[in-house]
Formats: C-alpha cells, structure tokens, sequence
C-alpha cells in the first residue's frame, strides 16, 4: 500500500471519528459555526484530499464523503458543498485561484454551490433564474433569487450561473456583498445544521475576475464529479444503516434477512460502480452515473426503512441515531437533481420510469 493511499485512509477515519462524535449535537441544533466546523476538517487534510491531482480521480474524496455521512448527513453535505465549490474553482483560470483553493481546502473560507439550476436547464428542465447585464468591464450586475443554497454564512464564497439574454455565465459571489441578501431555510425534518438559505441578489456588482466561465459547458465538465460524489453520500448513509441492521436480526427478526441479504448485494455492486467511476471521471458515461445516483437515493431509503423495522419502537425516537438516518434519507427525493429531476433525464436517455419502482 502507497504512502498516500495510507495518508488517505488516516484522514477518512479521523474525518468519520470527527463527525460521529459531533453527530447528535448536529442533529440536536447545538452545531458550531460552519466556520469552526470548516477548519475543523481543514485541520485533518479533509477539505483537500485528492485536490492537488493530476488525473480525474475522486475516489478519495467520494470515499471520505461516504464516511462522514455513515455518520452525519448534515455535516457530510456540508462538505460535499465545500468539495463542489473547489473543484469547480481548481477547474477555473480565476486570478487568485491557488490562493482561493488554500482557503477553501483550509476551511477558512466557506464554500457554497448553486449550480442546481445550471444542471436543469443543461438537461432541458427549465432555465436559470438570475439575470446577469454586462457592465461594460468584463463584469456583471447579477440579480434574482435562487431558491436554495447551503453553507450560508458571512463572507461564503457562492458559485452560482445567471444568463445574458442567450449566453450563461458562471460568477462567484461573496455573501455580504452590496445587494447579496440571504434569507435562512430552517425547520427541516433533517439537515437543519446545512446553514440553508434562499439566495437574492439584486444588482449585485461582480467584476471580471470573479466570472469563472461564460457558458454551462463548466457545469456540464462538473456534472459526474457532481452526480458522483452525492452517490458516495447515499452509500455512506446506506452502509451504515444496513451495518446497523445487520446487527439486529437474531430471533423474530431474522424474517428479514433474505431482504438484509439483497440490500447488501445491491450496495456492493453500487459500491463497484461508484469506486470505478470516481477512479477516472472524465470516462464515465452520462447515462450510467445518472442511474448510480438515482440507485444509490433509493438504496439508502430502503436501507434506513430495514434499519428501522428491526429496530423498533426505540428508533421511533427523534433523539435515536436510527430517526436521525430515516430523515436524512428523507431528504435525498428532493435533494437536487431531485428524485423527479432524475427520472426525467434517465427518460431522456431512453429509459421507462416505471423500470425503477416495484411495489
């Protein structure tokens, strides 16, 4: 085993021993500020593992991901959002750019991704909402509203698209900006601790050197690594919740096991299928990493219901690590791309819907 491969397995484990340790007061609303939580990673090489690559492997950071979230979504999304935000930052020629990646892989500076919008209308689902206006110096005014965007907080870099009548472009926006106001998501069933916000802009100056790219074809490049790494959370969350249910199938339980047993084959050969894709992203086939990422949401709902049912009554409790795994599976329907957002471009590749659900 390489140095690095050694290096890489240290950091996941004390990155998942991080998040498990904070993983109720998480849940519970007690979180420290995203900044603390940023460095904190930071501090261990999470925010930048695999970054300093010269390949199109992610693996490691899909790995770490899935890690995090065995253990605390929130917190694993969080990251995720952190990780999108550097990759589409280290895939730009921005001035200041390895400045701006040593902040973000520090956890000195937050990073929050907004490109949901970007990746609907690149899938012919409708259309960016910001409107953006030349300002005659190779920047923008930017204004309208995204619906949302998490890891909000003071001075968040946002990377979010907005369209010059035909043309799109790519900008990043600091939180706190003249014009840039932010109005708190809160009450979720889970994920409250995201830091969620609805975003809106209004004639928000962004100079030239904050465009990181003039048309969606940077959001279609970022596509897999996207699709990819949220597969790495619904595994994560998967593989927890079947750990846990594996454990409770003495007695009675055991009527489940034949179903334990599917569950478990389904998360290996997804397992498969997201280390080999994130072991060379640049060959993945779009069509594939949609129907992982679709498979992989329905997976980690499937697994979280197995963990409950044998369970019982005491994961009825919201305070119970098995709630907590049931509602943070909740979220991944509506998770962006959304569970309807998915079915609609696997029929775009030629798939029937109806292929995906049994009953």
């Amino acid at each position: 085993m390489s140095g690095s491969v050694i290096e890489a397995g240290s950091v996941i484990e004390a990155a998942s021993r991080r998040a498990a340790d904070a993983a109720a007061d998480v849940d519970g609303g007690t979180a420290p500020p995203l900044a603390e939580t940023l460095a904190g990673y930071g501090s261990l090489g999470a925010l930048g593992l695999g970054v300093q690559r010269a390949d199109d492997d992610v693996s490691d950071a899909a790995e770490l991901l899935a890690a995090v979230a065995g253990e605390c979504m929130s917190t694993a999304f969080s990251l995720w959002a952190q990780r999108m935000v550097t990759e589409y930052v280290r895939a730009s020629s921005l001035p200041g750019r390895d400045e701006l990646l040593a902040e973000l892989v520090s956890g000195r500076l937050a990073g929050s991704i907004a490109m949901a919008t970007a990746l609907q209308e690149s899938a012919g689902l409708g259309t960016v909402p910001t409107i953006a206006v030349p300002d005659g110096e190779g920047g923008y005014r930017v204004s309208g509203r995204i619906a949302w965007a998490s890891n909000i907080a003071p001075g968040t870099l946002v990377i979010l698209p907005a369209r010059v009548d035909d043309e799109r472009v790519l900008v990043a926006v600091r939180v706190g900006a003249e014009g840039f106001t932010t109005r708190p998501v809160e009450g979720l069933l889970a994920l409250d601790a995201t830091r969620s916000a609805m975003l809106m802009l209004d004639d928000v100056h962004v100079e030239s050197d904050a465009v990181l790219a003039t048309s969606l074809q940077a959001a279609a490049d970022q596509r897999a690594t996207h699709y990819l790494l949220q597969t790495a959370l619904c595994l994560g969350l998967a593989r927890r919740a079947l750990a846990e249910a594996a454990a409770r199938l003495e007695g009675g339980n055991s009527v489940l096991a034949g179903f334990q047993r599917r569950l478990e084959d389904e998360h290996r050969q997804l397992s498969g299928e997201l280390r080999l894709a994130a072991s060379a992203v640049s060959a993945t086939d779009a069509h594939a990493v949609t129907r992982l990422r679709f498979d992989a949401a329905r997976l980690a709902q499937a697994a979280t219901g197995q963990e409950a049912a044998l369970t019982g009554g005491r994961g009825y409790l919201t305070a119970s690590a098995t709630n907590r795994r049931l509602r943070e599976a909740a979220f991944l329907p509506v998770q962006s791309p959304s569970e309807v957002q998915l079915l609609r471009e696997l029929e775009q590749f030629g798939d029937h819907p109806a292929d995906y659900y049994s009953i």
